[in-house]
């Protein structure tokens, strides 16, 4: 029997997923520490989903979370990777402080003391349990580490019908990247 599992769904869960999370007050079907062996059977998974969740995770632990999920995955299974994108991060605070304040100021709300563009891309590489923020080369070369072929994509957009649709956070509020990790292997 294949499942589709939505890692670190907070309140956030689909409908017909395993919705999985730490915090028991969010009420997931499976309460578990996605930092290191997840609960699940090997190559039980059709599709999985994580967003804003990897990069709470050192390097080493992104490894891990990244092995595991392609254990997890059935063959040629796909994997949703939505993080924060530290490319655009930097090119806002390069070339276009004004939308860096707007994003911030219009969608995060943490006050600030200075409210600068310096200010909001320090607080912004810590901000919401962010431990390592990733470039779109870092991430291929991770997921590639880990057996995955990485194909960024466009929010909301998929070439997997049901992975379409899911992405929380959008262009237009939130500085992110949108991958698909399809699983190398086991064919």
């Amino acid at each position: 029997m294949s499942i589709r599992i939505n890692l670190g769904s907070g309140h956030w869960k689909f409908d017909g997923w395993v919705n999985v999370d730490l915090d028991r007050d969010s009420k997931p079907e499976v309460c578990a520490d996605l930092s290191g062996n997840l609960p699940f059977a090997n190559g039980v998974a059709e599709l999985m989903h994580t967003e804003d969740f990897i990069d709470q995770l050192e390097l080493d632990q992104a490894r891990v979370f990244l092995r595991e999920c392609h254990r997890i995955l059935q063959p040629r299974g796909v994997l949703r990777v939505l993080t924060p994108d530290l490319g655009e991060l930097a090119r806002l605070y390069l070339h276009d402080q004004a939308r860096l304040k707007f994003l911030w100021n219009e969608h995060v709300g943490v006050p600030l003391q200075t409210g600068t563009a310096g200010e909001i891309f320090n607080t912004g590489m810590r901000f919401a349990g962010h431990t390592f923020l990733y470039d779109e080369e870092t991430l291929k070369h991770l997921a590639a580490e880990c057996g995955f072929d990485a194909r960024r994509t466009a929010y909301q957009q998929s070439d997997v019908e049901a992975l379409r649709g899911l992405d929380l956070r959008s262009p237009d509020d939130a500085v992110s990247m949108y991958f698909d990790l399809y699983k190398l292997g086991d064919e």
